[in-house]
């Protein structure tokens, strides 16, 4: 009966998304008024579908992101530890970090951030997709992967900028480390989410 009413639910918010009426807004001007290799600001001019007519809307124009969830055989996950400027804390995390679109893909990127920042490597790399982590000033998406039996295959070799401890958990416990706020990074979370998932009904 449960997985009837799930089924029921699902469909019928299919229904609701088809018979939307909302709209993109319409986009007639773009201007980069800062820009250099850390931020990009684009300031749009744009008219709502109500007609209201927005000439200050400015967006961070951010390069795609890519975040990997390694687990190994025996079920860790590997995890890294370091200081994010931002937040001003150090943050448990997924390896993870920018790539170009066009010049290297999303799976490319997974396997090279997770190789800089941990040493380790998969071949079986699992794509669980993408989210968007602000859409309403951000320009760019978060591409998930998998990385089943994980293994440790090189040495790190992180950024200049970067300081790193990598950490070995068990897949196990990580709903206990974030019901504790020990893993609060909203990519993190949302990797884990659908990792878990991939890997109960899969």
């Amino acid at each position: 009966m449960q997985n009837f009413c799930s089924t029921v639910s699902i469909f019928l918010l299919k229904i609701a998304i088809n018979m939307s009426h909302l709209e993109p807004w319409k986009v007639l001007k773009s201007d980069i008024v800062f820009h250099n290799k850390w931020v990009t600001i684009q300031q749009d001019t744009v008219r709502l579908p109500n007609g209201n007519l927005i000439d200050d809307y400015f967006l961070n124009v951010r390069p795609e992101v890519v975040i990997t969830l390694p687990i190994t055989k025996g079920g860790k996950a590997i995890m890294v530890r370091q200081y994010k400027h931002g937040g001003k804390e150090i943050f448990l995390e997924f390896p993870g970090g920018v790539f170009e679109a066009g010049k290297e893909t999303p799976l490319e990127g997974g396997l090279r951030e997770m190789r800089e920042e941990t040493g380790y490597y998969s071949d079986e790399m699992i794509y669980l997709g993408k989210v968007f982590d602000d859409p309403t000033k951000d320009t760019n998406c978060i591409h998930f992967f998998l990385a089943k039996n994980a293994f440790k295959k090189f040495e790190p070799e992180p950024d200049p900028t970067e300081n790193i401890e990598v950490i070995e958990v068990s897949f196990e416990e990580i709903p206990e480390l974030i019901k504790a706020n020990k893993i609060r990074v909203c990519g993190a979370i949302a990797i884990y989410t659908m990792a878990a998932m991939h890997l109960k009904f899969n």
